[in-house]
């Protein structure tokens, strides 16, 4: 198996192409453009610490970020100011930011109870994973739009 980082980066490719939007999704704006940032290029976030390029990022016609999709290896205590600033930078849904935090199957507890004991707003919380050479995005909690539980 490719190493984690690897792994990543195509994880961010397919959640990107068959989640933002959904394949089936019909309601999804003729503005609205996906970039990835399988590195740091692409479409980047000002922060105070320099650049931040979350995984996905959606944008509007006017250039402006109106979902963000953030695709983790690992969980720790030090993610939270970058998990705080994508959400941020994010546009509103119905209610709470557009930020849809994806990490490794087994992360789930400990992101979520990041993302709530700082009171980050976020549309979302999936796992992902590979089995039988696949991948696999498991929705965890649906905060916001319940059409995106899937």
């Amino acid at each position: 198996m490719p190493d984690i980082e690897v792994l990543r980066r195509r994880a961010i490719r397919i959640i990107a192409a068959t989640r933002f939007p959904f394949v089936d999704q019909d309601d999804w704006p003729d503005d609205y453009t996906t970039i990835t940032n399988e590195s740091e290029t692409g479409c980047g976030i000002e922060s105070p610490w320099g650049m931040v390029y979350p995984s996905i990022v959606v944008v509007n016609g006017e250039n402006r970020v109106q979902e963000v999709g953030e695709v983790e290896t690992e969980v720790t205590k030090a993610q939270v100011a970058k998990w705080r600033l994508l959400s941020k930078r994010t546009g509103m849904g119905r209610r709470t930011k557009k930020f849809f935090l994806y990490v490794p199957e087994g992360k789930e507890a400990e992101a979520e109870r990041l993302l709530e004991e700082n009171q980050i707003s976020y549309a979302g919380l999936r796992t992902w994973a590979v089995k039988h050479g696949n991948l696999v995005v498991t929705p965890i909690k649906t905060p916001d739009d319940p059409k995106d539980h899937r």
